[in-house]
Formats: C-alpha cells, structure tokens, sequence
C-alpha cells in the first residue's frame, strides 16, 4: 500500500520537508470535515482516509430524508469519486506508538493520525441511512411514535426526527419518554421544550404505555465509549498520549465531558485542523481561541451548540446545507 509506513516518520516541522502524510480514522462527519479543512489550508499534504464502507453517510441529513426533502440514497457519497484524498477500504483496529494497526494486518503511519471514529451506540439504529430508511418504512403506516430515552448518553439527533415526522404527518401522535437521562444533559431537553411543543410532540418523564397495535416504539440509543478511545487520554487540542495522533468525535467530547453532538465534532474537527496546519506552516500549533471554546468557559460552549441546534435554519431548507457539503466540501475531496 503506497505512502503507508510502519517506521517513525520524520518530524513534520522539519525544513525542507514538503510532502505531509495525514491518516483519518474514520469517513463520518468530522473525518470528512477534517480532511476537507486540511486538503483547503495544505498544498503539499497526502491524506488517507481510513473507512470499512465504500461511502461516506451524511447522517446529518437523515431528518430531511425523513421529511422528503431528499431521498435516503443521496445521503449516500460514493469514496470513489475523491480526487485529493485516497481512500483506504478498511478498519483500524489499535492505535501504538508505531501507527494504526489495521483489521487486514497491515499497520498505517503518517506525520499525523487523527481518530475520528464517533462512538460506539446501542440500541434501535435509526442514525444510519439504511436503519433510518427502516424506520421511515416503520413509521409510516404507523398511528403513533414513541422514542423512549433510557440511558447516560442518548443519541441527540432523535429530536430531529421527531420534528421530521410531525411536520410530513401532524396527525401523528409522537411522544419523547425521558426514563432516564444523564444529569448533564436536562439542559439540552429544556432547551427543546418549546420546539417540541410547536410542533405537537409531548414530552414526559413517564415510560411508555405497552405498545398497541400501530404503534412504533424506538428505544434511543445510547452512546458508548469507542473501543478505540478507551485507552486514550485526551488533552486541550484532542492530542492523546501518542506522538501527534488525536481524538475527535463523539468519543472525545465525552471525554472532555462535553455533550457528543454532530455541531461539536464538526467544531474539534475545525479546531484540530487549525492546529495542525499552523503546525506545519509556523512550527507551532497555533488556534485562534474564540468566545465559545470550551476550554474558556463550558457553559458558554453549551450554550453556543444549544442556539446552533434550536435556532437554526428552518428544516426545509437545509436543502441548502446538504448541497453545500456534497459539492464544496465533500465534493473538494
């Protein structure tokens, strides 16, 4: 596999050097964003873009599907088509000193290695596109939704969905049961309330009625750690303790005890990419530290993602949104 290495790569801030290895774990949003950010800022830079799937999804679009602004399959974009990035069809199974260890055996080592391989979940899968697309077959002869919430960490974009459904189908009955929810995440709930209320959709704290006939319950999924980032310590620009390979994603905003949100890993993913170019251009991560960084002020930070998931772009056109990262930002790949 050309460009791949199992030895120690030269320091990145060494003169002469022009040429730049970058390897991503992972072709999710963030990976995605990452590599866009760094391929925009970095002429002379080979990034691989590790990913078992021959796609990447814009899962980020799924409540638009749900609403019949897109079709399930356009969320799917094809790795073939990438042109500044090769993409490399396969798992990373370890992370050493030595590189990433791959599910074919092989290991892969650049000058940076960045994991951005979002969580583990568990529970009824409605956040990829083929299990969304089985739940909208589900819901549709459906008379009412139940999304039950019963865990520490649940999958946020249910919200979304919900939202989805009683805008295509207001005579629906849809409900949110918060059995259980992390303590640390009650604010991101209340700050839903009242476009849950808009829209119809009653939230409780009791469970569910048993499921009638024509009901649909979908029981949330939880986020776990990562395999992967378990063993990882996470610092303030997402390095971990080995050489220049960081964490970004689900799995490292929980561990920087942040809320694992899809606007938060597009933020590390921005942050990170900041860092690494200075890095190369100046001989020192550099990032310019704004009013929302976590690292000043994590309330703050919260309440930044909080606007930027309830007080964003109406549903319909986020038409716009999708079209933007699959021509300018997927699409430069």
């Amino acid at each position: 596999m050309c460009g791949f290495h199992t030895h120690k790569a030269d320091n990145p801030r060494s003169p002469g050097r022009a040429m730049r290895e970058i390897v991503i774990a992972g072709g999710g949003i963030s990976g995605v964003y990452l590599a866009y950010k760094l391929a925009a800022a970095l002429d002379d830079v080979k990034i691989y873009l590790v990913d078992p799937k021959p796609y990447h999804e814009f899962v980020m679009g799924i409540p638009m599907a749900f609403a019949g602004i897109l079709r399930f399959e356009d969320l799917k974009m094809s790795f073939d088509s990438l042109k500044r990035v090769e993409h490399i069809r396969d798992e990373v199974v370890d992370v050493k000193e030595s590189g990433l260890k791959l599910a074919s055996g092989g290991v892969i080592k650049g000058d940076y290695q960045v994991l951005a391989v979002g969580a583990f979940k568990i529970g009824d899968d409605f956040y990829s596109v083929e299990g969304a697309e089985a739940f909208y077959k589900a819901v549709e002869t459906a008379t009412t939704v139940r999304f039950i919430v019963d865990e520490l960490h649940p999958v946020i974009g249910f919200g979304e969905l919900a939202t989805a459904i009683k805008t295509l189908w207001p005579q629906k009955e849809v409900s949110i049961h918060l059995v259980y929810v992390h303590p640390d995440y009650k604010w991101l709930f209340d700050s839903f309330s009242a476009v849950y209320a808009k829209y119809g959709i009653v939230v409780t704290e009791e469970p569910p009625p048993a499921g009638n006939k024509g009901e649909v319950h979908v029981v949330v999924p939880e986020l776990n750690m990562h395999p992967l980032a378990k063993g990882l310590k996470v610092g303030a620009l997402f390095e971990t303790q080995y050489d220049r390979t960081y964490l970004i994603g689900d799995s490292s905003l929980i561990k920087l005890g942040l809320p694992p949100i899809g606007w938060g890993a597009i933020w590390q993913a921005s942050v990170l990419a900041q860092a690494i170019v200075s890095e190369i251009k100046e001989g020192v991560a550099d990032v310019e530290v704004d009013e929302w960084t976590y690292m000043k002020d994590p309330d703050k930070f919260k309440q930044y993602f909080t606007y930027r998931m309830t007080k964003g772009v109406p549903l319909v056109q986020l038409r716009g949104l999708y079209e933007l990262w699959r021509t300018q930002i997927f699409g430069a790949l």
